[in-house]
């Protein structure tokens, strides 16, 4: 049985729409990986709240793009060097919102960061 209130309302923290599609570009032993993320907007409550609440704990959840890169350098057959930046754009978003810890509000996803990983087989 479904509660009256909540006849034709969207199911909270759940995108309609999640795209991710990407490209490898391969030289020798050089390949480079460009990827792009798309999450739709979603709710925060199963009442579909648009407007943020003061505590910001209910409110829409908007959508967002976020782009990374990723090189592969493949030196052996036993050793690869690997480096990317995610969030080439540095772009502020939030997935989600929160009553509890660490909330309560919109909790922010991470900036633009790097990483660096040499990788071996034994």
């Amino acid at each position: 049985m479904v509660e009256s209130n909540l006849k034709n309302k969207k199911v909270e923290n759940a995108p309609e729409h999640i795209i991710r599609t990407g490209m490898t570009v391969s030289y020798n032993n050089l390949s480079l990986t460009g990827q792009l993320s798309y999450v739709d907007a979603s709710y925060a409550d199963a009442n579909n709240t648009v407007l943020p609440t003061a505590n910001a704990q209910n409110g829409l959840i908007p959508a967002y793009s976020v782009i990374d890169l990723t090189a592969v350098y493949k030196h052996s057959d036993k050793l690869n060097i690997k480096a990317g930046i995610n969030n080439l754009g540095n772009e502020k978003y939030f997935t989600r919102r929160a009553g509890g810890y660490p909330g309560p509000g919109a909790l922010p996803a991470d900036g633009r960061t790097y990483f660096v990983s040499v990788g071996a087989k034994f």
